[in-house]
């Protein structure tokens, strides 16, 4: 197993949070934010429309397990990476790679959730 405890447990928060809540849509508008993504960004990451995203977080449309899932991994590995940058660390595209494995998340989304952090790493 290469993702961290810390991390599988991040994620458990994520979807624990959203799924307790009675307003999924606001918790789900909130971790994106602060995670730097737009509408736009995550439905090209969950392979939805944008309108579908708005219409999560307006909540007209309650998220699916699948989606809170995905939404709670592609999220952890957002944080992995603002945890290695913040201890000096290289981001080393084979470990995020099998932890991405370990989490379900396909290479190609990888590769835009690793855009999306380090972009937002530079602001």
């Amino acid at each position: 197993m290469y993702a961290p405890e810390w991390l599988i447990k991040f994620a458990q928060d994520i979807a624990g949070s959203i799924v307790i809540s009675s307003t999924h849509g606001d918790v789900i508008r909130r971790y994106r934010k602060k995670y730097g993504m737009t509408q736009k960004q995550l439905s090209e990451l969950m392979g939805l429309r944008r309108e579908t995203i708005s219409r999560i977080e307006g909540g007209t449309v309650n998220p699916t397990i699948h989606f809170i899932h995905n939404f709670s991994c592609m999220l952890s590995i957002t944080e992995a990476v603002r945890a290695y940058r913040a201890q000096g660390k290289e981001i080393e595209f084979p470990f995020f790679d099998r932890i991405a494995k370990e989490l379900e998340i396909p290479r190609d989304k990888l590769d835009q959730i690793l855009g999306i952090a380090l972009e937002e790493a530079k602001i």
